[in-house]
């Protein structure tokens, strides 16, 4: 049999839900990469159709699609995780034929023995990668990963091994293929190294599949911080204990004990009492106030990330005093609204999307936080300092951000007037060329270009009267490169060529416009991680992305 497994979303913009228990990108590949891996020890070939990167959300499913359906594969399966409002809970699959339908109920009813609510096979018709791929397929919602109640009962390894069970009828044979000595030893070095588990030197060990003393004062470290009464060779328990480590099991205060909460005690500079006592909650809070997560005192898939060695975002945002983050950069004390404003503490990191220097602040997208609804925020330049790769961002001369003079009277490409920033970009509009130049950073060099904006902003004016006639902030409009790559921009972009703009409404999210404007006749998206924006641009055909 050949599968086709895409563990959803895991593709920027295309990125899944969040709650306070993990994010939906970490859930799916967690489980979709056990699931390859134990479909291919059944001995079937299997086909990862998840993209590494994506221009749009739409794009991201076609090339899912296009992945089942070049290679061909039986059964196309899509692993993703509900969300909805913490108290709906359970697991529910879709199918659109029969024969995806059969395929569905056994799986339901697999992981539906782990004790998760049985929501039933619904009808997928109105989902892209099941309508569209050639073989029979099925999109798996493992459970709702906002319900507290399925988070307490859910485990990776269990619902990887339910979809297996479901879709082939066993798992794979563990006494198959048993590893020789040499791969077990090189196995416990990696296990030790991903957990932080050095020698009798301070070292990490060096994965060559030798047992040494350096491996085996490692393992015997191991064995002291779990509670194994055992010198420096592996025993069983050392790799139950491994099991139970990496099986990332939540840990919540006064609930948890054993030797995930010994480990997490050991990494976070506690008494290795095995029990989750209250010091640990606060060690806990204090340890995920420091990696930037939300300090709740609960180790879930967030806060597993961190230990187990979650990649350092590329991009962050480091507070370096205690500041307000902004919608506006101006002094906070000048925003009377309370939500747009939020106080933020030194020493939270928050991973970015992109970010740009205006004046003396900082325009940051975040990537993985909302604050009252918003994910682009302004900051004192002062006050924060952006990482890359973990460390602070230092720009050559040459690739930094190209300087213009700033004066309100600019020319622009065939046209012989003068035109001033604060000027309405049409007679008597309510658009402004300091909104669509970026307060005059980026002057077309192109006359196609210039048409395009004054196009655009002909059309906006209609917009702007069909959501109430109420004023509309511009977040982005011309932008071309470098600062198009810069913000995070597909390199087909219509901000190119000054033919889309993103912007707020005040009171209305991007749903809720995109209703209200569903007519539209070009581009319309929605951001998944900047909800209150819409995109509008006005290329010669159709297009929605994002829910719009």
């Amino acid at each position: 049999m050949k599968y086709g497994i895409d563990m959803g979303h895991n593709a920027p913009p295309d990125v899944g839900a969040s709650s306070r228990f993990g994010l939906e990108d970490d859930l799916t590949k967690a489980v979709g990469t056990q699931v390859i891996q134990k479909l291919r020890d059944l001995g079937h070939e299997v086909i990862d159709c998840t993209p590494s990167q994506a221009n749009s959300v739409t794009n991201s499913l076609w090339q899912r699609v296009n992945a089942a359906n070049t290679h061909r594969v039986d059964v196309f399966v899509s692993i993703h995780f509900n969300a909805f409002n913490g108290s709906a809970h359970g697991t529910e699959i879709y199918a659109v034929s029969d024969a995806g339908r059969r395929i569905a109920q056994p799986v339901l009813e697999s992981i539906v023995a782990l004790g998760f609510f049985n929501r039933q096979v619904k009808n997928g018709s109105h989902l892209y990668v099941l309508r569209n791929t050639n073989m029979p397929a099925i999109l798996v919602e493992c459970c709702f990963m906002d319900s507290e109640r399925d988070m307490n009962r859910y485990n990776t390894t269990a619902m990887a091994n339910a979809i297996v069970i479901g879709l082939a009828g066993r798992l794979p044979d563990s006494s198959r293929n048993e590893p020789s000595p040499g791969d077990r030893t090189k196995a416990l070095q990696e296990a030790l190294n991903r957990l932080q588990i050095r020698d009798s030197n301070g070292r990490s060990l060096v994965e060559d599949g030798i047992t040494g003393p350096a491996t085996r004062s490692a393992t015997q470290r191991f064995h002291e911080i779990v509670g194994i009464n055992a010198a420096g060779d592996p025993v069983s328990f050392t790799w139950n204990a491994l099991e139970e480590i990496f099986t990332q099991p939540v840990l919540r205060p006064n609930e948890a004990e054993g030797i995930a909460v010994r480990y997490v005690q050991f990494r976070i500079g506690g008494e290795l009492t095995a029990v989750y006592d209250q010091p640990t909650v606060e060690l806990v809070r204090s340890y995920q106030r420091r990696q930037g997560l939300a300090a709740d005192g609960i180790v879930g898939p967030q806060t597993w990330s961190q230990l187990l060695g979650n990649p350092i975002p590329r991009l962050a945002l480091e507070i370096i005093r205690d500041t307000v983050l902004k919608q506006q950069p101006i002094d906070s004390t000048l925003i009377s609204d309370p939500n747009l404003k939020y106080n933020i503490n030194r020493g939270e990191v928050l991973p970015l999307h992109s970010w740009n220097e205006e004046g003396n602040h900082v325009k940051v997208a975040l990537r993985d936080h909302t604050f009252n609804g918003f994910n682009t925020w302004y900051a004192f330049v002062d006050h924060i300092e952006i990482l890359e790769n973990g460390k602070p961002l230092q720009q050559e001369p040459a690739v930094e951000q190209p300087q213009v003079q700033r004066n309100d009277a600019f020319n622009l490409p065939g046209y012989t007037s003068t035109f001033y920033l604060n000027e309405p970009i049409l007679p008597n509009g309510h658009f402004f060329w300091r909104e669509a130049l970026h307060n005059g950073q980026r002057i077309p060099q192109s006359k196609a270009h210039v048409e395009n904006i004054l196009a655009l902003a002909s059309r906006l004016e209609e917009v702007r009267q069909r959501l109430g006639g109420f004023p509309m902030t511009v977040t982005s409009w011309y932008r071309p490169e470098p600062w198009n790559r810069q913000a995070g921009g597909a390199p087909n972009s219509r901000h190119l060529s000054g033919q889309a703009v993103d912007f707020l409404r005040p009171g209305l999210t991007g749903r809720q416009m995109a209703s209200r404007l569903s007519n539209w006749p070009g581009g319309m998206g929605i951001y998944t991680q900047y909800p209150n924006l819409l995109h509008l641009d006005i290329r010669p055909y159709r297009a929605r992305w994002g829910g719009a």
